[in-house]
């Protein structure tokens, strides 16, 4: 690759992530005034609030990546049609340093929105539910009092009597009212431990009492012991969720084994079609600014808001086109247009100087 090449490429992924910078810490911030309540009511630290908002910022950063990367191509762009360099590349005639300058930028901004997509969010997303377990453990395990009712969530209500020096719980008390069936669990002692499915709580000596809108009255369970998820508890996990923390390839092989069906494919193909969405959009770019325009003083729309318009068009219609493979035909058709104008311009620029020469 020669200089030409590497010195325009230096200028769109400057202004590529200058942008994403910008966009990922305003995500950041707003995903730390979102979960303040970890250390406003559950008490834990600062550290933690911060962890927990970098972990849920690939979810918002993946919505952003791809259009980040067409802006700063654009503002790379016209940014050597302000100090006529592109213009001096065309009459030099070095265009091939300027494509292969685009093409490698735009390979490189596609990969990286694969790799975030297909991994880096799923894997944030794990991560973030391990350690929303952890805080629901500490929770339950620190801030009962004894002799107290303590609202954990809404809709949670917990007490216990005592606390013996093993941690263990006495005469432990939980009310469920999140759900439409409420239900109240008792036991004697209960405990919190840790094994490959997150964190638990261990009933012991108890019964579980059930109250069903439908029928007047109550029905009772007892049991000698009763295991609960305290991740499902606090609404740190989801059964649904379970699906999201799977990584691209992990999703593939349990399609291919039969575990996983239609649903898991969809989710391949919404976060594959992000890939194309990123090709798509920066050729956009290259087709509206790659050539330089003699035009002065005349009012134009922003084409950095010509691109948000289309991204945010592609958008509306993926999401109400039905899911699946249909993700990838408002881009694709994107692309299309952006490849074809993209010939009809490189044309005219061929022509366009046989035609002076041909009247001069």
């Amino acid at each position: 690759m020669d200089r030409l090449s590497r010195y325009l490429q230096g200028q769109f992924f400057a202004q590529a992530l200058t942008i994403f910078a910008a966009g990922g810490a305003l995500i950041w911030l707003m995903q730390l005034l979102r979960l303040f309540d970890l250390v406003s009511a559950k008490g834990q630290n600062f550290l933690t609030l911060m962890g927990q908002s970098a972990l849920t910022t690939p979810t918002f950063a993946r919505s952003i990546l791809y259009v980040c990367f067409a802006i700063g191509l654009v503002r790379g762009l016209r940014a050597l049609q302000s100090s006529r360099e592109l213009h001096t590349i065309h009459a030099a005639q070095r265009t091939q340093a300027l494509w292969r300058a685009i093409i490698v930028f735009s390979l490189v901004g596609a990969a990286l929105v694969t790799l975030v997509a297909n991994w880096i969010e799923p894997n944030a997303r794990r991560v973030s539910a391990d350690w929303s377990a952890e805080i629901a453990a500490d929770i339950v395990g620190r801030a009962l009092a004894p002799g107290r009712f303590t609202e954990i969530e809404r809709g949670l209500v917990f007490s216990i009597s005592g606390r013996q020096r093993d941690g263990t719980l006495e005469n432990f008390f939980f009310d469920d009212t999140t759900t439409e069936t409420r239900r109240t669990y008792f036991a004697e002692t209960a405990s919190v431990f840790q094994d490959e499915d997150g964190y638990q709580l261990i009933l012991n000596d108890g019964a579980i009492q059930y109250e069903d809108p439908g029928r007047q009255g109550l029905s009772q369970v007892r049991f000698a012991q009763y295991h609960i998820s305290l991740a499902s508890l606090l609404d740190a996990t989801e059964a649904a969720r379970g699906r999201d923390q799977a990584d691209t390839i992990a999703l593939l092989m349990a399609i291919a084994d039969g575990s996983e069906g239609a649903a898991a494919l969809r989710m391949v193909h919404e976060r594959l079609a992000d890939t194309l969405r990123a090709l798509a959009m920066c050729a956009l770019a290259a087709a509206l600014c790659a050539y330089p325009d003699g035009g002065r003083g005349r009012r134009r729309v922003p084409v950095e808001l010509v691109i948000l318009l289309v991204a945010f068009a592609e958008q509306a219609i993926s999401a109400f086109s039905g899911g699946g493979a249909r993700h990838y035909i408002a881009s694709s058709v994107i692309l299309a247009f952006a490849l074809a104008l993209l010939w009809l311009r490189s044309r005219w620029a061929f022509f366009l100087p046989r035609r002076r020469r041909a009247v001069s």
